[in-house]
């Protein structure tokens, strides 16, 4: 699966990028979006290769109740063997007097093998839940991210649609008020028109324009942002639909926000697997004052010469054999495992308040999202009612103009309107998307509600 949306990701890339003349109008799609960033997105990465060192970790702890094969080895020069006292009168001397004797030889050498086997160790358990319990929390940021870059890449994808949406009604305004210029003009010079209604007329004109180059700029810098977000190089191309793609928005009645709602958000559900980890700690902190016992196997070999000659078949090695259990017992460790049990219980209670803080603010938000949400659709209706209302006059103000029954400032502050009204409206429709958006997020519902739009 991965190495399909990997593939997926590259064709989309190069058809972007480097495709042909007929390729390269070929429309981009929020899907395809959201497929290349689910193998370029650096996040996305990063939280892949967290979520794989969390794995190696589960392992690694499982490794240690394994037995345990360690090889060891030493070569000795002893340049001064130590002397020993012994009594004199072992070697014929003077009853009660001593006389140094050096033991050893000059060079020695070993080698072993030592094998140990955890037989009860009680931290060993917790400390293996607590790896499992991390790879859940690394599989819940995984999450988050996608979460992040799914909302992220949506906001970019239908920002960068209302205003390029924006750029064709400026566009078909600047080209309308390029007509009312030229038949101003022409007006003029015929002697059916002043200088100042063609200058009023110009400066209409040109802060049609000048607003045209600024939304230019915008939608630019929106399709830069929207890039960045996916992992794409800057210097690609992306060919957005026409039309602008319509949410399902309605007046819903309002939802009770139950536990299960709560349960869904991926920042609620990290905090309860740390509190979790907290837990876990203090179990640890538990098994600190429990025995272990393990069992070990020794094998040596050793052998020891005045001259070094280790190498040659005359060297005589000798060899050492040991079994054995051992059991360690803590009692006393000047109250540091108390002090850490405490530390324990009290972060517990922290962890506790944090989650009920966490759930009341999410509450709060999705209680403030759906607010949002229901302002934006009364703000849209009046704002499309406005748009169309200032359409309908400077149309009609437009063709009066040209039967000379309205005057030139009667078509100025009419374009004017129009201008305010578009600006306005088309705010309002991203103001609309976000908060439907924000709404369905705060609820943990993005990723369902996004999939559902792409159907």
């Amino acid at each position: 699966m991965g190495k399909l949306k990997s593939a997926a990701g590259v064709a989309l890339f190069m058809t972007l990028l480097y495709g042909s003349s007929a390729y390269s109008q070929k429309v981009t799609t929020l899907k395809e979006c959201l497929s290349y960033a689910s193998t370029n997105n650096r996040n996305l990465k990063i939280s892949g290769y967290e979520l794989e060192v969390s794995q190696r970790k589960v392992y690694e702890q499982m490794g240690t109740y394994l037995p345990q094969v360690n090889a060891s080895g030493s070569l000795d020069d002893n340049l001064k063997l130590s002397k020993q006292l012994l009594p004199a009168e072992m070697f014929g001397g003077t009853p009660g007097t001593y006389k140094a004797v050096s033991f050893g030889t000059k060079y020695s050498m070993s080698g072993g093998i030592q094998v140990t086997q955890s037989i009860f160790d009680p931290q060993f358990f917790v400390a293996l839940k607590t790896v499992k319990t991390n790879k859940k929390l690394s599989e819940q940021n995984q999450k988050k991210t996608q979460e992040s870059v799914t909302y992220n890449i949506s906001i970019g994808y239908y920002q960068s649609l209302i205003i390029q949406k924006q750029l064709n009604v400026l566009k078909a305004t600047l080209d309308a008020s390029k007509e009312s210029l030229k038949s101003a003009e022409l007006r003029f010079k015929n002697g059916m028109a002043k200088q100042i209604d063609v200058d009023k007329l110009r400066v209409s004109f040109n802060n049609t324009k000048s607003s045209l180059k600024q939304t230019e700029l915008s939608y630019n810098q929106s399709l830069n942002n929207l890039k960045n977000q996916m992992g794409m190089p800057l210097d690609s191309v992306i060919v957005l639909p026409d039309a602008v793609p319509e949410f399902t928005f309605d007046r819903m009645a309002t939802e009770a926000i139950t536990d299960s709602t709560i349960e869904r958000r991926s920042d609620y559900q990290i905090l309860k697997t740390n509190m979790a980890l907290t837990e876990l700690d203090k179990r640890k902190s538990i098994a600190s004052y429990l025995p272990t016992l393990s069992s070990y196997y020794n094998f040596n070999y050793n052998a020891m010469n005045q001259e070094f000659k280790f190498y040659e078949s005359s060297q005589k090695w000798f060899n050492s054999q040991s079994i054995g259990l051992k059991l360690s017992i803590p009692i006393f460790s000047g109250f540091q495992r108390y002090q850490r049990l405490n530390q324990a219980k009290l972060n517990i209670a922290k962890s506790q308040e944090n989650l009920k803080l966490t759930e009341q603010n999410i509450r709060v938000q999705i209680s403030n999202y759906e607010i949002q949400y229901r302002n934006a659709l009364d703000n849209i209706q009046n704002e499309k009612e406005n748009l169309d209302l200032a359409q309908r006059v400077y149309a009609n103000t437009q063709l009066e103009c040209k039967q000379g029954v309205s005057k030139t400032l009667d078509l100025v502050q009419a374009e004017t309107s129009l201008r305010e009204a578009q600006n306005n409206y088309f705010n309002k429709l991203l103001s609309l998307y976000i908060a439907k958006i924000d709404y369905e997020q705060s609820k943990g519902n993005l990723e369902n509600f996004i999939n559902n739009q792409l159907k």
